[in-house]
């Protein structure tokens, strides 16, 4: 080798090294950032993840399942809890296991949606602050070795990607930065899970096969000890790495049939099997004297449900784009989503880069490239099985982290199909025909360009997710200054605690199904003794509710018990009026405080006046639409019958009197079965005062002979005793088969259910 070309190699190595330093440094700045700034036992199931390390720290045993006093992740192998338990053991705990943090009651409001409202499942204290001591201290110490072992998994990525592709080591750097700033892999990383332990031992196992294709030598015994080794502490990570079985099994099998080493193979095997016994036979053997089989599955179904595969196909396949942004960046239970444009421009990034490693496959790889890319796409299908066969038999099935152990081999197929794509364009530009060979210096510039480009665009999301999303979903509101001006100034106080400086509200006149954004300019005069809720309410004409909004302040992340004396914050509330709003009107928007399950408090003015237990801060119009119905509505039933309107005879109802209730119908399609429309009217408590059911448009023409873009209406009559008493009600419609009883779906545009009845405009009974 002439020493210039070493010098080139040398410098292509020490470029391509620091560069792995770079993206695993920044990985670990990045990951710790997003588990500061995400509160405690926030993430997916981290309380009972946290539960299990304390529970080997504190006592020296394994959770049981269904022995326990409380829920934990004890269906899980040890290891990660293990790893967590010998870094915290000497930590004094400063509460029980089973210790539960105060639950937000308002958490996950409208939790499809992206934003800030009420986020927060748990209310966090000050016992979570720096610096932490007893149990916040365990927890984060935890957190950090679960970054050093996501560093790992990216760091086996890297290592993976420089066997496949030796010389275009841009490809392998991409790979290890679209896996190190996947915005979930950041957020999962940065909490208590063992999904992170289980993307490393999956990109173990890749790395390990990989190693054993590419060898020029073949089989030889020593794999048997080393896949032993990596397949028995895989089984330890996550019970769905035993699916890696089939990846090595593949990886040894093809190389004894290319060379012919089948006795190789078969001492491979034993050694394999000998070596997984002694590391993790013990874990398989207990949950079999424990619970019966020794995987321990049954139990976990019994504990957290269990779905008949049969019945759940077209559910598991309504729930993949859901699995699909669990993948990349929905955080906490889900509630914390990102726009929808970032899982589009992700989804097109995955199927265009999966398309380019199949046509690089086809139209340049040589066999060493190949029988690699076959292996990972092999890997990505495999455990896309896993994925979906779980979303068949459990609840919890669509989370993408399931999908972490084929995590590596994913970013290896997307740099690389990016990179193929990248060369056919560019060679279109600039004129090079297919048939020329590519020589070795444009691929090495395609595959830096590509995992640059790759490296940066990550990067940049996982910034954008954690600063512009995660960070204000957990954020107190903002303060306010002494000398900041306020629109619509006021003086108003709540029981001398809390005194409302000003608030602006977006419109005055709005229509159903559009949002009102309030601001409230608040100052606290004096700590509370305990939380006090905020409520908006929208009363019509009636002192009826039209719209309501109950959350603790700073939507739930700044509740009363943790105001001091002085604070200033604005506290900013969005809420929505229904569609099935009662239009035209005039309502009022109202404002007050009020001790959970307890009295409000009361209202006095700059002046001293008692204002009573609200404060009424605009009038608010409520506009129709533009239709030929009334209260004009787009409820779609099962994608047959559509409700388009709703009418009341009265709103304000006195004793003896009767409320007709006409609705407003219209065929999709052809109906084919008979339905019924059941209208109930119900109280506060629940309970059905008075209900009509019959045929839509009154059974003058049964709904199986509808036709599409059929119209009929049909009026119910709604009789109750003259003893009710006087309050608000709720008219609840729905629509039943008219043999089985059984309601039918409302379905949103996306296609998803929301449910089998809709709640109409409320009326007031006086007696």
């Amino acid at each position: 080798m002439s020493s210039e070309k070493q010098k080139s190699d040398y410098k292509t190595w020490n470029w391509h090294r620091w560069g792995i330093v770079v993206i695993l440094a920044a990985f670990i700045v990045l990951s710790l950032s997003y588990s500061l700034i995400n509160p405690l036992y926030e993430a997916t199931d981290e309380l009972r993840h946290y539960r299990f390390v304390r529970t080997l720290a504190t006592e020296q045993r394994l959770p049981i399942q269904g022995q326990e006093s409380c829920r934990s992740q004890g269906h899980h192998p040890p290891l990660f809890y293990a790893l967590g338990a010998a870094a915290t053991f000497w930590i004094e705990s400063n509460r029980d296991i089973c210790d539960t943090p105060e639950e937000n009651p308002f958490w996950a409001y409208r939790y499809w949606e992206v934003g800030r409202d009420n986020k927060n499942q748990y209310f966090h204290g000050l016992d979570e602050n720096f610096p932490w001591y007893g149990d916040a201290l365990a927890a984060h110490i935890v957190r950090a070795i679960n970054v050093l072992i996501g560093a790992g998994a990216v760091f086996l990525t890297w290592q993976t990607g420089r066997k496949v592709w030796p010389n275009r080591q841009g490809l392998a750097l991409g790979a290890a930065g679209i896996m190190a700033f996947n915005p979930m892999f950041l957020y999962m990383a940065g909490a208590i899970n063992n999904d992170i332990i289980a993307a490393m031992a999956g990109a173990a196992v890749t790395f390990t096969c990989i190693t054993i294709l590419l060898n020029p030598s073949g089989l030889h015994w020593k794999w048997g000890l080393i896949l032993g080794v990596i397949f028995g502490l895989a089984l330890l990570s996550k019970f769905n790495l035993i699916a890696t079985i089939f990846l090595i099994e593949a990886a040894i099998s093809w190389v004894a049939w290319r060379k012919n080493q089948w006795r190789e193979w078969l001492l491979i095997n034993l050694l394999l099997v000998i070596t997984t016994g002694l590391i993790a036979g013990w874990w398989f053997v207990r949950n079999q004297v424990l619970y019966g089989e020794p995987t321990g599955f049954q139990q976990v179904t019994q504990l957290w449900g269990f779905r008949e595969p049969a019945d759940s196909f077209g559910l598991a396949l309504s729930e993949l784009p859901y699995a699909f942004s669990t993948l990349w960046g929905r955080f906490g239970f889900g509630q914390v989503p990102l726009p929808q444009i970032i899982y589009l421009g992700l989804f097109i990034f995955v199927v265009t880069g999966l398309l380019g490693s199949l046509v690089g496959f086809v139209r340049r790889a040589d066999y060493r490239e190949r029988v690699s890319l076959a292996f990972l796409w092999m890997n990505v299908l495999l455990f896309f099985a896993v994925l979906f066969n779980y979303m068949l038999v459990s609840p919890a099935g669509p989370n993408g982290r399931f999908f972490f152990p084929a995590l590596s081999a994913l970013t290896l197929l997307l740099v690389y199909g990016i990179s193929q794509l990248l060369i056919l364009t560019i060679d279109a530009v600039a004129g090079f025909r297919s048939s020329e060979p590519l020589t070795r210096s444009r691929e090495y510039i395609y595959a830096n360009i590509t995992g640059f480009v790759a490296g940066i665009g990550m990067i940049a999301l996982a910034i954008i997710v954690l600063v512009g999303y995660l960070r204000p979903a957990y954020a107190r509101p903002p303060s306010l200054a002494d000398n900041e001006l306020v629109p619509n100034p006021e003086n108003i106080q709540f029981d001398q605690l809390v005194t409302l400086l000003g608030y602006d509200v977006s419109a005055t006149k709005i229509h159903p199904g559009e949002f009102l954004d309030i601001d409230l300019y608040w100052e606290v005069n004096n700590q509370p003794p305990g939380d006090y809720l905020l409520f908006v309410h929208l009363l019509d004409e009636q002192g009826t509710i039209v719209a309501q909004r109950d959350t603790h302040p700073g939507l739930g992340n700044f509740p009363a018990s943790q105001w001091r004396a002085n604070d200033r914050f604005v506290e900013s509330i969005r809420m929505y009026v229904p569609e099935t709003a009662y239009v035209p009107a005039e309502a009022t928007l109202n404002i007050g405080l009020y001790a959970p399950d307890s009295y409000r408090l009361a209202v006095t003015g700059e002046d001293g006046r008692a204002l009573g237990d609200s404060f009424q801060l605009s009038a608010i119009q409520l506009l129709p639409e533009d239709s030929q119905f009334p209260n004009p509505q787009a409820q779609s039933f099962n994608d047959e019958i559509m409700l388009v309107g709703y009418e009341y005879n009265r709103k304000n109802i006195e004793t003896g009197h009767e409320l007709l209730v006409t609705v407003y119908w219209e065929a999709l399609q052809d109906v084919s079965k008979d339905y019924i429309a059941q209208v109930r009217l119900v109280g506060a408590d629940g309970r059905v005062v008075s209900s009509d059911d019959k045929p839509p448009g009154s059974g003058l023409t049964p709904t199986s002979m509808w036709l599409t873009g059929d119209i009929l209406s049909s009026t119910h009559k709604l009789e109750f005793d003259p003893s009710t008493p006087s309050g608000s009600y709720l008219v609840d419609l729905a629509l039943a088969d008219a043999i089985s009883n059984q309601r039918v779906n409302i379905v949103a545009p996306d296609g998803h259910w929301i449910d089998n009845h809709l709640i109409l405009a409320p009326i007031r009974i006086d007696s």
